[in-house]
């Protein structure tokens, strides 16, 4: 029963993280994120069970942190001009979207609203901030 229960799991688990791929294709060409959160949840699934998948998540976790510490250095003229190209690029997507009819020029503002709010979150680290908000609150 004990290896029926650790295979079923193998399986699930590999069943779950197949179909997170699947997604990545069927998503992956909307704008925004399209299909990035589905092929690191697919990873991250794989990973509960697999060492390489494990190894190949944490290398990817490392140069996510070395990538956002390249393109938001604490630069105080810098993090001022992130922010403010933040609201820029919003107002321009709004606009871009209400005042059209053309389905190309609402993607396109629909990509200026997305990298609008990354680069609000990832600035001054408000990412880091919250997801810490969040851990104390559970303990």
């Amino acid at each position: 029963m004990n290896k029926l229960k650790k295979y079923g799991k193998i399986i699930l688990f590999d069943t779950l993280a197949v179909f997170c791929f699947i997604g990545v294709i069927l998503f992956g060409w909307l704008p925004g994120p399209g299909g990035i959160p589905l092929l690191l949840i697919g990873i991250a699934l794989l990973a509960v069970n697999h060492d390489w998948a494990e190894s190949w998540l944490e290398s990817v976790k490392h140069k996510g942190i070395s990538y956002k510490k390249y393109l938001f250095p604490d630069k105080k003229w810098l993090r001022h001009t992130y922010d403010l190209l933040s609201v820029v690029f919003t107002i321009i997507g709004i606009f871009l979207i209400r005042e059209n009819n053309n389905r190309l020029v609402d993607a396109i503002g629909a990509l200026l609203i997305y990298g609008s709010i990354f680069l609000f979150v990832f600035n001054r680290d408000r990412i880091d901030k919250f997801s810490n908000f969040f851990k104390r609150k559970k303990a």
